[in-house]
């Protein structure tokens, strides 16, 4: 019996019976190039997801938007040339016994390409136009139709869109309705529009069909509602829908983004306490959504009462199977997510969008689910314990091969040990660590710790493959003074905390600086960082740089400069030259050298040259994170 017996209890909602609490996140849009077989949804597979063992599928769309907008989006997934797509998705996402969801979205856009919004101000830089009443109707009768095809499709509910950036958001948001006739002001009038338009759902579809219902239950943005009004509208709508979905934040609005798909700078189970309250003064089921990122956390949740349903978009990128898993109770086979948003699109502007953790992420055509066995098993010694040398490792196990892996350390997970030490901002990252190193435990892989690797030593092992994968090690910037006794690495920061005063300079503003930096100002320090370009954290993603820039403007003893070049260290701390000439005396009693990583690149490749097959991965080739790691790692492991 699983051990997660509130996760797992089936619950009926009207006509339908859900076999568990887990409900998949809407995480994109249908593109018109989809092809039938691939039923790759947006980068993000339904496929796995439908036998992963969720209780709901989502298939997402724009969905009551004008043709240009649709258009733009890859078109209507019930036009008559993309309903045969649709239909495979819906098959596929229903082929594993879950339900399938459809999430409808409401935005402005009319046929003829008019922009409508609730007033004529921008939104998103583009100028909308007020919406009269006729146009209201309009809109609604449009939107229930859409959802009564749906239904009449053969999907099994509907998620309705209400939050983030939608149409119905932007009604009930002072921020973007200044309106003064009867729908602006007043909650009570701001909320008409909404309400029009789930009258007109429930007519068209009838009250066996389930409705749910996404809110933001705040935007975290200047001058928007606050929560009580979200109650208020839940309260006047309760009996027009079944389900609310708990979501806050936006989407395009990237300062609203970043709590809507929460960074590592935010706590797990963000809107619980919003669900909560929902849960006790409204008359509705509720689904919470946001940063549930353990099976446990979810558990707790459910039974807690906090909410009837958990919703799971980025922890099912990372591993679609985890339901499966904890019902199981195989919870420490669950693939964590890092919460780094490289999945998403706007975080990383399409030049990246990969999982840092699931290589078959948008990859679904050449990254099985299960590997093939090689034809000839080999022995490989993998050089290396970090994160590219135990996913190499153990996807070569997979393979059938027999791995023999080398850590000089004692332990293993190279730079992501730190995670072992750091605080709330490393949580995702140790989980990760303690996965990778389960895993390397569980399996029949050969581990040797605290051994140097030599040439000799290696070719001592007979291999018929090494994969090197050494890593870096710090930087020591040429700075004078960088020699004192204060001075210490960034990496080995985490190790010693008790040892750091009470006030730090911090040299290097990239993203390990910036996280100790914060961490350690948060904990009541005083901290100077100290860049010498004028971005902080500059390999991050947008949202990434978005939720760290938000937490450092909160922290009042927490000091950055940037375009600023460290020129001495002293004995009573730093002296610094700015961009305009102007020198200053920061005054710490700890400095932490954060100035970078340099690839173990010589001692690499001096293990060239035993055995044809040789390969590096992870720092030893760029230094970079976890992602690349990860990725590289598992094509060439899976390719021996």
């Amino acid at each position: 019996m699983t051990k997660y017996v509130h996760l797992f209890r089936p619950i009926e909602v009207k006509n339908l019976m859900f076999r568990n609490r887990i409900i998949s996140a809407p995480m994109g849009i249908i593109p018109s190039h989809t092809h039938i077989s691939s039923v790759n949804y947006g980068g993000i597979s339904i496929y796995d997801k439908s036998l992963g063992g969720a209780a709901v599928i989502n298939i997402s769309s724009h969905g009551s938007q004008g043709k240009d907008k649709y258009r733009a989006h890859g078109g209507d997934p019930f036009e008559k040339y993309q309903r045969d797509v649709t239909r495979e998705q819906l098959c596929v996402a229903k082929q594993g016994g879950a339900l399938c969801s459809f999430e409808l979205g409401l935005t402005g856009f009319d046929d003829d390409g008019v922009l409508y919004g609730p007033s004529d101000i921008p939104f998103n830089g583009k100028l909308t136009v007020e919406m009269p009443e006729e146009i209201m109707l309009k809109f609604a009768k449009r939107y229930a139709m859409k959802v009564k095809q749906i239904k009449d499709f053969g999907f099994d509910m509907v998620l309705i869109h209400f939050g983030h950036d939608s149409l119905a958001a932007q009604f009930l948001s002072p921020a973007f309705n200044k309106r003064k006739d009867s729908y602006g002001g007043s909650i009570e009038n701001r909320m008409k529009f909404p309400m029009m338009v789930l009258d007109a759902v429930r007519d068209a579809v009838g009250n066996d069909f389930v409705i749910e219902m996404r809110v933001s239950a705040i935007q975290y943005i200047e001058n928007s509602y606050g929560f009580e009004d979200i109650l208020a509208f839940i309260k006047a709508v309760e009996e027009k829908i079944d389900i609310v979905n708990v979501s806050c934040g936006m989407d395009v609005y990237h300062e609203g983004n970043v709590h809507a798909m929460t960074t590592i700078f935010e706590p797990h189970l963000k809107n619980a306490a919003f669900a909560e309250k929902i849960k006790k003064e409204c008359n509705v089921l509720v689904d919470l959504v946001g940063a549930v990122m353990t099976a446990e956390e979810a558990e707790e949740v459910i039974a807690a009462g906090k909410a009837d349903f958990i919703m799971s978009g980025r922890q099912l990128v990372a591993d679609p199977y985890w339901p499966k898993k904890a019902l199981e109770n195989r919870a420490e086979d669950i693939v964590p997510c890092l919460r780094c948003l490289d999945c998403y699109h706007i975080a990383t502007d399409h030049y990246q969008t990969i999982c840092s953790v699931n290589p078959r992420f948008r990859r679904e055509n050449r990254v099985p689910i299960h590997l093939e066995k090689a034809e000839q098993s080999k022995h490989v010694v993998v050089i290396g314990g970090g994160p590219a040398g135990l996913k190499t490792a153990l996807v070569a196990c997979e393979r059938g091969h027999k791995i023999t892996l080398i850590e000089k350390s004692n332990t293993l997970g190279g730079q992501l040990t730190c995670a072992d030490h750091g605080g709330k901002y490393k949580i995702d990252l140790k989980r990760y660590k303690e996965y990778l190193i389960t895993q390397v435990r569980k399996s029949e892989i050969k581990v040797i710790i605290n051994t140097e690797a030599t040439p000799d030593y290696i070719r001592n092992l007979s291999p018929d493959a090494i994969i090197i994968a050494v890593g870096a090690s710090p930087m020591i910037p040429k700075i004078k003074g960088a020699d004192k006794n204060q001075v210490i690495q960034a990496v080995d920061a985490y190790k010693n905390l008790n040892q750091i005063g009470s006030k730090v300079a911090v040299i290097g503003g990239g993203a390990i600086g910036c996280e100790l930096g914060l961490e350690l100002a948060e904990g009541g320090k005083h901290v100077s960082i100290i860049e010498i370009t004028d971005t902080l954290s500059a390999q991050g993603n947008m949202l990434y740089r978005i939720g760290l820039r938000q937490h450092m403007e909160q922290c009042k003893n927490l000091n950055c400069y940037t375009q600023t070049k460290c020129t001495e260290i002293t004995d009573n701390g730093v002296s610094v030259q700015k961009s305009d000439g102007t020198v200053e005396q920061i005054e710490a009693d700890t400095i932490i050298l954060a100035t970078g990583m340099k690839s173990n690149r010589e001692q690499a490749h001096s293990f060239y040259n035993i055995v044809p097959d040789t390969y590096m991965v992870g720092d030893c080739v760029k230094v970079a994170k976890v992602l690349e790691a990860t990725n590289d790692a598992y094509f060439i492991a899976a390719n021996l």
